[in-house]
């Protein structure tokens, strides 16, 4: 197994791209430690993670909270003995158009996506580089490349992540620590299901993509493994884009996109 006895805490687990990337490590035989808001949906993933062989755990709390942070790293240690990778997944989007922004929405996106994921890794890093082995994978998005139009601080967000990877992996190499990114596109998960059940929103979206369909969480998942795996073990500061080739540029050839219902449509 590619993961075989790593201990991997994944944020926003409880549904969608970081369930996925959760149920595919523990098929790989990583120790999951399934960490979201919501503990029923934490406690869902890790009991299906526990069918597939890991010794998860199930750890609610707010990311965008230092305390909850702490709570997070120090039972995994305890626990599990380490923290071999880290997923930082968990978001938020508070959409709105710039100059009707709330501090709050501002807020919202921020901590939870670029603070939260700084801090979580700041606490996990300094176990890992007493140990000198570790490694990060954080999920951004091709929002981080281009900006999208009414996405609140979503775009700002996601590129902040890419570049906190940048300097993460810098500082930390010297200690044996990776750390990468990945950048998905459009992806069908449970939370924008309700978005691709139109047809006619689910066709244009498919539309914008080179490779002619939308992703699924299965997708990102699968991107995921192999960073935390030793085949990356000379891999690091990398963005990794899971697109169908999104990020070339075609999907912005479309006019009119914008965040809608917390969703880009």
């Amino acid at each position: 197994m590619r993961l075989d006895d790593k201990v991997a805490i994944v944020t926003g687990a409880g549904r969608g791209i970081g369930q996925a990337i959760a149920l595919a490590y523990a098929r790989e035989g990583a120790h999951v430690v399934v960490n979201d808001i919501d503990p029923a949906t934490a406690s869902t993933t890790a009991a299906e993670a526990a069918k597939l062989g890991s010794k998860s755990l199930a750890i609610p709390g707010d990311i965008a909270k230092r305390d909850d942070i702490a709570r997070i790293v120090e039972t995994t240690v305890r626990e599990r003995g380490r923290v071999d990778v880290v997923v930082n997944n968990a978001m938020r989007i508070v959409p709105g158009k710039l100059e009707a922004l709330t501090e709050e929405a501002w807020d919202t996106t921020m901590n939870i996506g670029l603070k939260g994921a700084f801090l979580l890794s700041q606490a996990a890093a300094r176990h890992m580089i007493g140990r000198k082995s570790g490694c990060f994978v954080n999920i951004a998005s091709v929002a981080g490349l281009f900006s999208y139009n009414w996405a609140g601080a979503y775009s700002v967000v996601k590129a902040g992540l890419i570049m906190l990877t940048r300097l993460m992996a810098l500082e930390w190499a010297p200690y044996g620590v990776r750390a990468n990114a990945i950048a998905p596109g459009y992806i069908r998960t449970p939370g924008t299901e309700g978005m691709y059940a139109d047809p006619e929103i689910y066709e244009g979206r498919r539309k914008g993509v080179p490779m002619g369909r939308v992703g699924t969480g299965e997708d990102v998942a699968g991107v995921a493994v192999f960073l935390a795996s030793d085949e990356a073990r000379y891999t690091t500061a990398a963005l990794l884009t899971c697109d169908g080739g999104q990020a070339v540029g075609y999907y912005l050839s479309v006019p009119g996109r914008r965040f809608s219902g917390g969703r880009i449509d």
